[in-house]
């Protein structure tokens, strides 16, 4: 939302805004979905295709979740910022583009440097003008605004008509914690738009916030560290927060590790230090 409204707020604003999820497409493909491809470039390029920095050219290229690309998409990225110039895959001839880059991660970028994970180069190349976006629980009043702007959204996408949130779902949606933040809250809207039966949303619209937090906490008292050293219980409960995280989404380790904020590779490092034991699941 907030790349989406820093290209409608410039001089931009009539050009295209593109967005790409960096972690959503897969390594092998993600080259040719930034750059575009020429025909016959590898099996099944049946025929060219033009790149998200060409779909942007002129307006505002939002990479989300930057920090998910692989260390040799990275050096060709930071070539391409240095003069906006790049080679199609599988192409000879140079293209030239004029794009402003928005990019965004929930990583520890400074960790991800660390670990050799992320180029420092292109840390520095990228934050030119930084934004660290507050949690949404600690945005006092932002919550009804973007609840009220999800509601307009999607009952007319869903020909739906509905009244102002009545006191009773202010409270439930002002009170619950949004670890999820905007994501999270455009899907509960979402959910209660499909669900109303009415032109008012109810209570029953909305999920069971309550029972979340109440699993979360049965979760946690299940824990015990009595007898156990300082080292000994801290391995415990990163055991157990990534069993939980795993749990929760079918061994799906690139969503687990994005939920835990961590990249794949130190998730994968942590199951082995950890000695968990591996389940099938997206590797």
């Amino acid at each position: 939302m907030i790349a989406g409204a820093i290209h409608q707020a410039s001089q931009r604003r009539e050009e295209n805004y593109v967005r790409l999820n960096c972690a959503a497409i897969p390594e092998s493909l993600l080259e040719s979905e930034l750059f575009g491809h020429e025909k016959g470039a590898f099996t099944g390029a049946i025929k060219q295709k033009i790149g998200q920095v060409e779909e942007a050219n002129g307006g505002t290229l939002f990479l989300d979740e930057i920090g998910e690309m692989s260390r040799s998409l990275q050096a060709k990225l930071l070539r391409f910022l240095e003069d906006g110039t790049f080679v199609r895959v599988g192409g000879t001839e140079e293209h030239k583009v004029d794009v402003r880059i928005v990019a965004a991660t929930n990583r520890d970028i400074i960790e991800a440097i660390e670990e050799g994970e992320f180029r420092e180069d292109l840390y520095h190349r990228l934050n030119v003008v930084q934004l660290r976006v507050t949690p949404l629980r600690d945005r006092d009043g932002d919550v009804m605004l973007l609840a009220e702007h999800f509601l307009s959204k999607f009952g007319r996408k869903m020909n739906k008509l509905f009244d102002p949130v009545t006191t009773e779902v202010k409270h439930v949606l002002t009170s619950h914690h949004w670890p999820g933040n905007v994501r999270e809250l455009r899907n509960t809207i979402e959910r209660a738009v499909i669900l109303a039966t009415s032109s008012e949303i109810q209570p029953n619209n909305l999920p069971d916030f309550q029972l979340e937090t109440r699993l979360r906490k049965e979760d946690s008292s299940e824990m015990s560290y009595d007898g156990l050293g300082l080292e000994e219980a801290l391995a415990s409960f990163e055991r157990n927060m990534i069993q939980n995280e795993l749990a929760r989404n079918d061994n799906n380790l690139s969503r687990a590790a994005q939920k835990l904020q961590i990249s794949r590779h130190a998730l994968r490092y942590r199951i082995t230090r950890l000695k968990i034991a591996p389940k099938s699941g997206d590797e």
